[in-house]
Order: C-alpha cells, then structure tokens, then sequence
C-alpha cells in the first residue's frame, strides 16, 4: 500500500474506494435530541390529543432504551394511530417512524408529516390497489424508503416500526413482518456489522381496546444485537456472496422468531379464540376486585401485571388435561354467575363493593371534589361537545353502518375528532374574542373596582385591554383542549361517585341477594388464586 495512505486525516483523500468496504460510525454526530421544529409542534398537539383519549399513559422499562446510538424500536399494533401517539407520548427523544405511504402522500398533510413528524413511507402490498401503482413502481419506493431509514439509524436516530406491518382486531400478535430484520440488516452490513445497533421490541397494553377513556401502558423488554442471534465473521464483507445471503437468511429467520417471542411475553396475546371470552371475563372480574385491585384509584401498570399474570396461567391450563377440566368448571361458574346479574338486574359494582375505609375515603373525596369542580366539568363538557360528537358519529357509522373493523373506526374517529377541533376551536377563540370587545375596558375596569378595590389594577386593565383580548383569544384553543381533559377526568370520578353512592343504596334493599352472589363471586376469585399458584411460573 502507498505510505501516504497510511497517513492519518489526509491518507484517506488518497485511498481509492473498494466496493466491499464498510462505512464508519461516529457517534459525535448522533442526531438523536435533535429534530425540526415543526416536528416540537406537532409532537405538543398529538400529546395534548392522545391525554384526552386514554385516562392513564404509563410506561414499563424504559430504561432499556439505550441513551445514544442507532436503537430501532419494534412493536405490535393493536390500535391504529393511537399505537403511535402513546409512544410519543412516554418517549422523550425524537422518533423517526416508518407510517403506510397512505399517510404521507395525503394532500398538504402528508408532506408535512414527512418533514415535520419524520415519517418514512412504506408502500404496503395490501395498499397497492388504493394507491394505483405498479409493483415495480411499489419496489422502487420502497427502497428508496430504505435508504431513509439506515440513514436515519446510522445518524443515531431513534427509529420505530411496527412489526405487524398493519393494526388489527386480533386478539392475538399477528405474525412479525420481515421488514424490520431488512432494515437492521442493511445499516449493519454497510458497517461490516459494527454498527451496534440495538433492536427494543415493546408492547402495548390497553385495559379495554377501542373504548374511549381506556388506560395504556407501553412495556418496553431488553435489547437485543444481530451479532446475539447467530456468529457473524468479522470479515463479512470479503466473504462471496453466496456465504454472506446465508447469513441474512439466518438472520433473518432468528430476529424474526427472537422478536415474535418477546413481544409475546410482554403482551396478553391469545391464540385460541374459544378462551378470549374466558379470559376477558376472568381478567374483569379479577382485577375489579378491591381485595385484589382498586380499579377506580387508576394505577394501570399493576392492572396490567395481574392481567398478564391470569392470563399466562389460564393459557398454560389450556395444555394440560387437568388444567383443560379446571377451565370448564371455571367457564361454568362464570356463565351462572353472569346470567343470575341479568335475572337479578344487578349489575357486578354491585356485588364487589366491600365498603372499606379505604373505599370510603376515595370516593367521598371524588364526590367533594366533582361538586367544587363542576362548573368547570360542564362547561369543558359543552365547549368540546361537538368534536367529541363527530369523532362518536363517525365511529358508529365506520363500524356498525360500514361493517368495518373497530381499527379502521378508530382510525377515522380521530381524524374526524381532530378535524373537529379544528372547526370549533376557532370559532371559540373569535367568539371569545368579540365577547371581550363587547364588553370593554371600561365595563372590566369597573368590574374590578367594585370587587377589588383596586383602582391601580383597573387602569392597568385599561391600558393594555386590546392586547389581553388577543392573548385570551390566542389561548383559548390551548384551554379548550386542557379543559376536554380536565372534564373527562373529574366528571369520571363524580359520576363514579355518584353511582357508588346509589349501588350503596340498592344494597341495602336488596342485601340477602347480593351477600349470595357475592359469595359465589368468592368462589370465582378462589379458583383464579389457585389456577395462578398452580400455572404461574
């Protein structure tokens, strides 16, 4: 080799390029804190959207996300848009994010979703016929999608895809594309796997999908390495090219069967649709429970492990004979006891309540706290009633007119909910405003006066009348979108106050019935106790 290539800095302007060298990674250019500012703003609207949607947003393991560095993020996608807005939502750095090209090439938005929310897209097969495209043509886009994503992974990014490539009603994690183990792969090998690029699979957990108001939690697991899955020689790139396609091939097999496992065990995925029922009425009735789980203090992250924990064990059962028996007998107890509430007109609050002081004092106080808070609960309630009106409308004609999956009616309830906001919010900041000028600095002047006493604040208040109209008309979306949340979660708590207070009352009368059924719910909760220590490992 010619010594001045030796050379350190300037050596390398005399090296001719070979086809089978590797890139290097320098970490002094991560871009992991940094993003567009469009992308700031877009980040606060979606946050500000998504509080209102979920009660709780919690997350599990986030200490597992490594600080810097190339880190792809893959999980499953139970519920549409939502899956992406939770993950900004407990994620502090940027994410980058592979979105279906439906997204992206949609008019006006779509560019600016692409800049702004750094979305790369990816033209799906089952997208092919909406978006009028060939195959090559299909091919061509995304491997220029390709390119964006290792770039984006080779700049530190952090990247997130979702591995099932499409959300759905599946109670179960659909089979994991190979399109992220591509990705992983391509930024290794231009890096003769010296990237150390870590993958992050996460789950997502609602306590009850498609339901407005439900609580999420996002469990994220332990990362992983490509040179963890099988060995890789360190001479990959000098290797012919038939040894180097075996390899991605096992990579691709092992990232593939590594992802779907873990993701597995971090979600409540049911594979035998004749036990979803079972453990959908187990998983209630357990953790509605206050000697197990007081549901209405809302801590999510304990919801979830006991869900989790039931629901591993009545799976395991399902394998074994003597497991397959306790599962009838527990299938049966829980129909009986289903159709007595229905004869009986009860409803299970009714029978799980056991008037704890602990109880006690949670509800006493959500009561004390809605009636001082209602003012603001009702006029929160009426100011974001028609968004929340058309985002309802349009879910109920997507899923019970259209006869379409619950997914796709979620999908355009919040869209359309957004593009509620948009409407009314304005429209509330220019009535705001015009009501501001009506009644002048004078009239206010006046006002606080008579209450205040205060002269000196009055002409402060004259002085600077027209610009306090601008800015309480500038903030008024802001507050709107605050008080959608705030009236959300008080008036939750009131009216399950409210309804505490009557099941209270409905016990008295009906008391020997609900001490029987009560002790037939006793009996359920014992069978779970026991299927959990026999089938939780």
């Amino acid at each position: 080799m010619n010594p001045i290539r030796r050379l350190p800095v300037i050596g390398r302007y005399f090296r001719k390029p070979s086809a089978t060298a590797a890139r290097s990674y320098s970490g002094m250019g991560s871009m992991r804190r940094r993003a567009p500012g469009l992308y700031y703003a877009f980040r606060t609207l979606f946050r500000s959207a998504i509080r209102t949607q979920h009660r709780e947003i919690q997350a599990i393991g986030l200490e597992n996300i490594p600080p810097d560095g190339p880190v792809m993020l893959v999980g499953n996608h139970p519920n549409s848009y939502l899956d992406y807005l939770n993950l900004l939502q407990v994620v502090r750095h940027p994410i980058a994010v592979a979105a279906k090209d439906t997204i992206t090439n949609m008019p006006y938005l779509g560019p600016l979703l692409r800049r702004g929310m750094l979305m790369t897209p990816i033209s799906r097969k089952i997208d092919q016929e909406d978006n009028d495209i060939s195959e090559s043509d299909r091919r061509e886009a995304n491997e220029r999608s390709l390119r964006e994503c290792v770039e984006a992974l080779v700049n530190g990014r952090l990247f997130n895809i979702f591995g099932e490539g499409a959300s759905t009603d599946s109670r179960k994690l659909n089979k994991i594309k190979l399109g992220f183990m591509h990705i992983a792969i391509q930024a290794e090998k231009e890096f003769n796997f010296q990237l150390n690029l870590r993958i992050v699979p996460y789950g997502l957990y609602y306590d009850r999908i498609n339901k407005f108001q439900s609580s999420v939690v996002v469990v994220f697991g332990r990362p992983f390495k490509l040179q963890e899955l099988i060995k890789i020689p360190p001479d990959f790139l000098s290797l012919d090219e038939e040894k180097r396609r075996d390899i991605e091939k096992k990579l691709m097999v092992e990232g593939k069967a590594r992802l779907q496992r873990d993701i597995e065990e971090m979600i409540i995925s049911i594979p035998d649709k004749g036990l979803v029922d079972l453990i959908d009425d187990s998983v209630a009735l357990y953790s509605s429970s206050p000697v197990k789980y007081m549901n209405a203090f809302g801590n999510i992250r304990e919801k979830y492990r006991m869900s989790k924990n039931l629901a591993d064990a009545i799976l395991r059962a399902s394998h074994h004979g003597p497991g397959r028996e306790r599962l009838v007998e527990l299938r049966r107890l829980l129909m009986d006891y289903q159709r007595k509430l229905r004869e009986t007109h009860m409803r299970d609050d009714v029978v799980r309540r056991e008037h704890t002081w602990a109880e006690f004092g949670f509800y006493v106080k959500a009561m004390f706290k809605g009636m001082l808070l209602y003012p603001l609960i009702l006029i929160g309630f009426l100011a974001n009633y028609p968004p929340r009106l058309m985002a309802r409308f349009r879910r109920y004609q997507v899923i019970q007119v259209q006869k379409r999956p619950r997914v796709d009616g979620d999908e355009q309830a919040v869209l359309f909910g957004f593009a509620g906001t948009l409407i009314t919010y304005p429209l509330a900041a220019a009535a705001i405003f015009q009501a501001l000028q009506a009644i002048g600095s004078a009239a206010a002047g006046q006002w606080l006066n008579l209450w205040l006493h205060s002269s000196a604040l009055a002409s402060w208040l004259n002085d600077r009348w027209q610009l306090l109209t601008w800015v309480a008309a500038i903030l008024t979306p802001w507050a709107l979108v605050r008080l959608w949340r705030f009236s959300l979660w008080h008036g939750q708590h009131l009216r399950a106050a409210l309804v505490w207070s009557l099941d209270w009352i409905l016990e008295v009368f009906r008391g020997q019935r609900v001490r029987e059924l009560r002790r037939q719910r006793y009996e359920i909760i014992d069978r779970l106790d026991f299927l959990l220590g026999d089938y939780h490992s």
